[in-house]
């Protein structure tokens, strides 16, 4: 579930009078919650090895209920859809969900997957992380207590995570 098109295509297939129930690992986001938000934004960034990315961006805001019950598959589907109507360009940009237990200390979460318990679909959401996109792309996991991560190693070793010279020389990726 990378975009709100394919949330939405996910959820076609579920019965639209089933409770839509979002969870974290900290439990479920009450009953009675709402859609408040949804966002698109474009974004320009450089990474440590020197490179430019531009993305898009959709942003699901929800806000912790005090309800009896969850919010229905088919309407959360309808709010979806009714906004897609008016911005089209939020149905395939990378999804992105802010939500914060008791609304308190909103974080940025990824849609990881949907689940069926009974009679209720969940959307199970998971925590970003930092990552070397250098590193990534040439298939490099980093992560942790390591040179790109900003904290300082145990060891004497000098960081080779982005030195300028390798930036003035154009090589990248520069963690890998």
């Amino acid at each position: 579930m990378n975009t709100l098109f394919d949330l939405l295509k996910e959820l076609e297939r579920q019965e639209p009078s089933h409770p839509l129930v979002f969870e974290t690992a900290e439990g479920e986001i009450s009953p009675g919650y709402q859609v408040t938000e949804l966002r698109h934004s474009f974004s320009k960034g450089i990474d440590c090895g020197g490179n430019v990315e531009t993305w898009s961006e959709a942003r699901l805001q929800i806000l912790d209920g005090q309800g009896q019950t969850h919010m229905s598959v088919g309407k959360f589907s309808s709010i979806v859809a009714k906004c897609l109507a008016v911005m089209p360009e939020l149905a395939s940009a990378s999804l992105m969900i802010e939500f914060g237990h008791n609304n308190t200390e909103l974080r940025l979460m990824s849609p990881r997957h949907l689940e069926l318990r009974g009679k209720r679909v969940i959307i199970v959401l998971g925590n970003l992380r930092a990552v070397c996109k250098p590193a990534k792309r040439v298939g490099l996991e980093i992560g942790g207590d390591d040179e790109c991560s900003g904290r300082p190693k145990t060891s004497a070793r000098k960081s080779t995570c982005c030195p300028v010279e390798r930036l003035r020389e154009n090589i990248s990726p520069c963690c890998a």
